[in-house]
């Protein structure tokens, strides 16, 4: 049997992030990264910074955070052509940090030339960063889109044959709606189908479906079918809490003793980065590593761990590649427990494009950022 969570209700902002609407408007921006000061304790203290970054450039953080490569070197070249009297390295530096990510040694040679005729100064060297290391083996995907359909039946039937021959299989659900009955029972069938073959399952979009069904279940919208997805995928998730307390909603609504809570099945490559994530000493950094997104969001719960018990954490972004746009509300949800928890957060090695991310959806509220070190 599954178990279930409730997950708190997220303030306005972090709901409005997590429904996939605009939230940027006249927001928090900024003109260049600061320094941040440090306080009589030898601590992190935050600053604001000051200034409006051009709106060009905010959109190319965005374009970038949704994953379009291309139109955000568009538009930073046009920016550079546009503005050619602007002497702000930092558009110069958020194509640099493009081009390196995603291995584009050409055109990087070439705005190298002409960064060093506009600023008389040596340019950026190419240095492409290591790539993360992670267990390469294949695994069965099932994606489900807004409603389990005729697509998913085709795909079902090959995918539960490649399952029968892994070791963990993944399921996408960052694009499935709160279900209706029909999908509701589909998709719990394929996991208590998993579950008799003791596969362990990542869930891509989890936490995000989570709170989809969370808020269907708030709003009288699920069906029981529905209640038991909910709490298989809270039981997943590993949020025994949370389970718990939707457990007993589910036993005082449909009258009937609530399910009990079982651990899910452990997963090849994420035990691996968890166990050496918590090990470090108490002055390391904790390195976010690889493109942030959909299926990666277990990187946050290790490192809600790693801050446990510290009062000045700091995050390594050198190896990470892009924050995809979907999990912003998951990283200031993180952010913002761990300061409230009295933690000073420091965000180093950045590249350009997600340290403007970091700036414009708010995170330097709640932690400073650093830019990266140049040779």
């Amino acid at each position: 049997m599954f178990s279930f969570f409730r997950k708190e209700k997220p303030d306005d902002f972090l709901a409005f992030l997590k429904e996939g609407q605009d939230p940027f408007g006249p927001g928090p921006s900024y003109s260049a990264a600061k320094q941040p000061a440090e306080d009589a304790s030898g601590g992190i203290e935050v600053q604001e910074a000051l200034g409006g970054l051009p709106p060009e450039l905010e959109e190319a953080a965005v374009l970038y955070a949704n994953g379009k490569i291309g139109e955000t070197a568009t538009l930073l070249n046009r920016y550079l052509l546009d503005h050619r009297d602007n002497h702000d390295p930092l558009p110069w530096y958020m194509l640099f940090d493009l081009y390196e990510v995603s291995d584009q040694s050409a055109p990087f040679e070439d705005a190298a030339v002409d960064f060093a005729v506009k600023f008389e100064r040596s340019p950026p060297t190419w240095t492409p960063h290591d790539k993360p290391k992670t267990n390469n083996q294949p695994a069965p995907l099932m994606t489900y889109g807004e409603k389990y359909g005729s697509l998913e039946r085709v795909r079902q039937s090959r995918f539960f044959q490649e399952a029968g021959l892994a070791s963990y299989v993944r399921l996408d659900v960052s694009k499935t709606l709160a279900p209706d009955e029909e999908t509701a029972r589909a998709i719990l069938s394929d996991i208590l189908r998993l579950h008799e073959m003791l596969k362990p399952v990542e869930l891509i979009g989890g936490p995000g479906f989570a709170v989809r069904l969370d808020a269907a279940r708030q709003g009288e919208r699920l069906t029981e079918s529905g209640w038991f997805l909910y709490l298989a995928v809270l039981q997943i998730l590993g949020r025994e809490e949370d389970f718990d307390n939707a457990a007993v909603d589910y036993a005082t609504l449909f009258e009937v003793s609530p399910p009990s809570y079982s651990q899910p099945r452990p997963l090849p490559i994420k035990n691996g980065v968890q166990k050496k994530q918590v090990s470090q000493s108490p002055e390391a950094c904790f390195k976010l590593v690889g493109q942030i997104g959909p299926g990666t969001e277990m990187q946050f719960q290790d490192l809600k761990q790693f801050a446990q018990g510290r009062k000045q954490i700091e995050i390594d972004l050198s190896q990470v590649s892009r924050i995809d746009f979907s999990v912003v509300g998951l990283l200031l949800e993180t952010l913002i427990g761990i300061s409230g928890a009295g933690g000073k957060i420091l965000f180093k090695e950045g590249n350009e494009l997600v340290n403007t991310l970091l700036h414009i959806v708010g995170a330097s509220q709640f932690a400073a950022v650093l830019g990266r070190t140049r040779a």
